[in-house]
């Protein structure tokens, strides 16, 4: 992997370079090595890097112990992610397979599934909950979406209380840092699957069509942490050209940017969140009047309300009419989406493409947020050897971000990672920077985060939010009072 070559190339250059110093006498004959010389400390330091992805596991066996994931074997957002069944000369099944009989090999050990009786990754909570209260050992990971019922009733191992995980590795990803809440952790977030990547919120840009017009790939903005919602804002506005010249906007017009209908994980891919701790970490507390949510809503209200020509906006998608045709078409600039949905058509594109991060807010913003709806994979707590779980899941978690991760990269860009370093640079930056809302995945049914869509739906380019805000403020309070009641014993 590119990373492990470089540090291990480093590692190479300081031993190489502390070989080659010799200790240097006080005398002028280099021979002389009497006297002061051989009193002084020639001693000279080494500095080691360790290898961050180096296996912290080696001659750990479990006796063939049956590894049980729970879900459903067709479910291809979650379960498939994880378990595949068998070689198919596919890049990313093949990664995922061969991952898996890796850690089977090393610690003597057989992976198999257990079928969830639904086909519903939603419903598979309410399926467990009986399971574990009877203290059925049915299975060591849970593989489904929304598992804050289950952990909300003592349901899920808190992952923070296990001292085999190692969170500050970069296999966790940032995504584990935004679900702890008062040092409780229920959901594994980690490169132990791809969808993280896959349902990451990216940009999608079609490199010939900003050739065509003058616009640079903002590469060297990306890497300089200086590429901002205006930047993207303005783009858009130099891409449109009325195609069958009727005067009108119409569809198969090209564009900068276009957007049908609800838009998922967009105010935390700009690094929003709608619920935070307080100062004193001891409450969650509402967020969503920040400055920074206002901010977002008069940006993108003007963006799309605003008159800007190179965007086309519609409450909902037309019939034979989507964003991602529009896209694979050639006919649009950029395209927010998730990053699994365009390589299901990666064959109707015939042109240069790349993907790059959601920018920043503005200036105040710290680091890019890759907002993605994230993987559910838990420990329930009937598992009768929390170490044996914890150590397979934390070296599938390793394994996964080595070997898997590098294949879902270059599926994503049909085979350029390891060949274009701008390419390579982009996806980097979006797979270190994972971030999984806790409102979105926790709150409850008056999802705070999802403000906007109320807001945009008057489809006016100055909102009104504070009466928005007013009618789902009764509801947010509550879903906090049931969170902090579970997080720190307190409704408030």
């Amino acid at each position: 992997m590119k990373r492990t070559s470089k540090l291990l190339s480093l590692l190479l250059a300081a031993l190489m370079l502390a070989s080659s110093m010799v200790a240097c006498s006080s005398g002028d004959d280099p021979a002389d090595t009497s006297g002061a010389a051989d009193s002084a400390d020639t001693t000279v330091a080494e500095e080691t890097t360790a290898d961050p992805l180096a296996d912290p596991f080696t001659g750990v066996t479990y006796d063939g112990y049956n590894f049980r994931l729970y879900g459903h074997i067709g479910d291809t957002v979650v379960f498939s992610t994880i378990y595949r069944e068998e070689e198919k000369g596919e890049t990313v099944n093949d990664a995922v397979f061969n991952r898996n009989k890796a850690i089977e090999d090393k610690f003597k050990i057989k992976i198999s599934h257990v079928q969830a009786p639904c086909n519903d990754m939603y419903n598979i909570r309410n399926e467990v909950l009986p399971i574990i209260s009877a203290g059925d050992d049915f299975c060591d990971l849970i593989c489904a979406e929304g598992m804050d019922t289950v952990y909300k009733q003592n349901g899920l191992v808190n992952l923070r209380e296990v001292d085999v995980f190692d969170f500050s590795k970069p296999w966790w990803l940032p995504a584990a840092e935004s679900q702890t809440i008062n040092n409780k952790l229920f959901t594994v977030q980690s490169a132990i699957a791809y969808n993280m990547l896959a349902y990451a919120r990216v940009i999608y840009m079609n490199v010939d069509l900003a050739k065509n017009n003058n616009i640079a790939v903002p590469y060297d903005d990306v890497r300089a942490g200086t590429w901002y919602l205006d930047d993207w804002i303005k783009m858009t506005k130099d891409v449109y050209k009325d195609v069958n010249g009727n005067g009108a906007k119409d569809w198969n017009d090209v564009y900068g940017m276009s957007m049908s209908g609800k838009q998922w994980t967009t105010v935390e891919a700009l690094g929003i969140e709608t619920v935070i701790e307080n100062e004193q970490k001891t409450a969650l507390v509402d967020n969503v009047m920040s400055p920074e949510y206002q901010k977002f809503l008069e940006k993108s209200c003007s963006w799309l309300f605003g008159g800007n020509p190179g965007f086309l906006f519609r409450t909902s998608a037309k019939s034979g009419e989507a964003i991602l045709d529009q896209f694979t078409n050639g006919t649009l600039l950029t395209m927010s989406n998730f990053m699994q949905n365009p390589i299901k058509v990666m064959d109707k594109i015939n042109f240069e493409y790349t993907i790059i991060p959601f920018p920043k807010l503005d200036e105040n913003q710290k680091d890019y947020r890759v907002a993605s709806t994230g993987n559910n994979f838990a420990i329930p707590t009937t598992v009768k050897d929390i170490t044996r779980t914890a150590t397979i899941v934390e070296d599938m978690s390793r394994l996964g971000y080595i070997d898997v991760f590098p294949a879902y990269k270059d599926l994503a860009l049909r085979g350029r990672y390891s060949s274009n370093q701008d390419c390579a640079d982009m996806i980097d930056i979006i797979a270190d920077r994972v971030w999984v809302s806790f409102a979105n995945m926790n709150v409850g049914s008056s999802a705070p985060q999802h403000l906007y869509w109320d807001v945009w739906a008057d489809q006016k380019d100055t909102p009104e939010f504070a009466s928005k805000y007013a009618a789902k403020q009764g509801a947010i309070a509550k879903d906090i009072a049931k969170l902090n009641e579970f997080y720190y014993g307190t409704g408030k």
